[in-house]
């Protein structure tokens, strides 16, 4: 049976990361203008037939990385770091020498681009609130970190705006097109927009875009570039989800196929 790496037991204090376990770690320090709660940390260990994420904590000021894999030192890490506002950084540290390594995530800021949207069919988002939420899928991770190749690596990034009644939208995410790892052309991705209720979390739609035709990518993502049209239409794709009724009791269902093959 397969078993997930788990990172050490950590509690922030005084705005560090005291952690008990296992006596060999890497540390991953940050710097005071990175908020520790929205940094995004994906780990894989050499001899590991899976990676995990960092569960993320507010308040501190280093994540420390158990390098135990079932009861031996790993002699190897692999990780992709994230922060709100910096490049996408990867690590590859050897550990054959030192059990506890330290490395110091070092911000290079990133730019942002605003993507102005237009949903069609709004009404058909199930009658709810809706915001916005957008994902970097990093299609390239796989091979880096040696999982297996159907392994891809969602991203949280940018803000999530609301929807407005009309189906309009402005969103703001990384220019991810200058990013040396996501802009690089031998690093596939994309980025995936879904609507959620923000009162349950629950995903209505993905929103996939058809004009114009040359952003969308992949499975109905969009395309990562250096700039956008003044206005991207999208169309909300129906995800398996129970079946949502109005107030007659007729399901609710976006009939919305046609345009949303992915």
């Amino acid at each position: 049976m397969r078993r997930a790496v788990s990172s050490l037991v950590c509690i922030p204090i005084l705005g560090a990361g005291i952690c008990f376990g296992q006596a060999n770690y890497v540390e991953v320090k940050l710097p005071p203008n990175v908020n520790s709660e929205a940094v995004f940390v994906y780990y894989a260990l050499a001899g590991a037939p899976m990676g995990n994420w960092i569960r993320p904590l507010a308040g501190t000021s280093s994540y420390l990385i158990n390098t135990m894999f079932e009861g031996h030192a790993a002699n190897g890490m692999k990780a992709l770091i994230y922060a709100p506002g910096c490049a996408i950084q990867a690590l590859d540290i050897p550990l054959t020498g030192s059990p506890n390594e330290v490395y110091d995530f070092l911000c290079e800021p990133s730019g942002n681009l605003s993507i102005s949207g237009r949903v069609l069919w709004p009404d058909r988002l199930y009658g709810r609130r809706v915001q916005l939420q957008a994902r970097y899928i990093a299609r390239w991770v796989a091979s880096f970190l040696r999982l297996p190749n159907e392994f891809e690596l969602p991203i949280t990034v940018g803000d999530a705006p609301f929807l407005t009644a009309d189906g309009r939208f402005r969103m703001s995410i990384p220019d991810l097109s200058r990013d040396a790892l996501a802009g690089a052309p031998d690093h596939p991705g994309e980025i995936l927009i879904w609507a959620r209720d923000p009162a349950t979390a629950e995903v209505l739609a993905q929103l996939v875009p058809i004009e114009p035709r040359e952003f969308k990518i992949g499975m109905g993502g969009l395309k990562i570039q250096s700039d956008y049209a003044p206005e991207v239409v999208f169309a909300p794709c129906d995800v398996p989800r129970a079946t949502t009724h109005d107030r007659e009791g007729f399901a609710i269902r976006p009939d919305v196929y046609g345009v949303c093959d992915r």
